[in-house]
């Protein structure tokens, strides 16, 4: 098994922002198809520059629990198993605790048990035909059995609320964002800084421009696919299935 798969080369980028592609179209077709996709809009709140200011701090202290939890002040790994879950639920609780103080529903965030089964069917469907498409594209069709077979593992499946819970930031802030301005400037301001992210490190790789402008539409790509395909459909659990199987065909943990 490759344990070591390259994120700064192009047949890693181009097949990723594929595959992402390829996941959305099956959510936004999917929730169309049976009619939960045009879900009310949440109604924007009185002062949604107030709002976009708190989920700012919100998201600054999901930062500062994440550095208190690397300075080892968290649930030790040693005395639990599951350390690893609680640990990222503390680690996200200022998200949580924004919503409880301000009276907000998890709706705000594109979470909702409602028709979960059918959102979770979604997403499988979404993340098999995604982690398929992007094994293909990179010629490794041999890794299928590996991948779903460490999908379900439970140090893999522990990984996934760490997952899933970073799309529910991203989709927190960026709600709260789309509240103050339109949807393209919400869409165009993660976009860019998703690309931006990568250029730092692709320089001192010593990359040419070429292949940095390319990363960087790709992972812009990415983020743009996602979130609007989101904001869309009102809902995160199919993107968090996808999130987690390409986490897995790409040895992320």
């Amino acid at each position: 098994m490759n344990n070591d798969i390259q994120q700064s080369e192009l047949l890693f980028y181009l097949p990723i922002t594929l595959s992402y592609g390829i996941a959305c179209l099956i959510a936004w077709l999917g929730f169309r198809k049976i009619k939960i996709w045009n879900i009310k809009s949440n109604k924007k709140p009185n002062k949604p520059g107030l709002e976009l200011l708190l989920a700012i701090i919100s998201v600054v202290g999901v930062f500062g629990v994440g550095r208190i939890y690397s300075a080892g002040f968290l649930i030790p790994a040693i005395y639990n198993p599951w350390a690893w879950v609680l640990n990222n639920l503390i680690i996200y609780s200022p998200i949580f605790i924004y919503l409880i103080i301000r009276r907000q529903s998890l709706s705000t965030i594109w979470l909702s048990p409602k028709n979960l089964h059918i959102k979770l069917g979604i997403g499988i469907i979404g993340a098999i035909a995604a982690t398929a498409l992007f094994l293909v594209l990179r010629g490794e069709v041999n890794r299928w059995p590996d991948v779903f077979d460490r999908a379900f593992t439970f140090h893999n499946v522990t990984n996934f609320v760490a997952v899933f819970l970073e799309n529910l930031a991203i989709a927190f802030l960026f709600i709260r964002l789309s509240w103050v301005a339109n949807l393209k400037v919400a869409l165009v301001i993660p976009g860019m800084l998703f690309a931006l992210a990568h250029v730092p490190g692709m320089l001192a790789d010593g990359d040419p421009w070429w292949h940095i402008m390319l990363m960087s539409i790709c992972t812009g790509s990415i983020a743009v696919f996602v979130l609007y395909t989101s904001s869309k459909v009102k809902d995160i659990i199919w993107l968090g299935l996808v999130h987690y199987f390409l986490d897995v065909a790409i040895n992320a943990f």
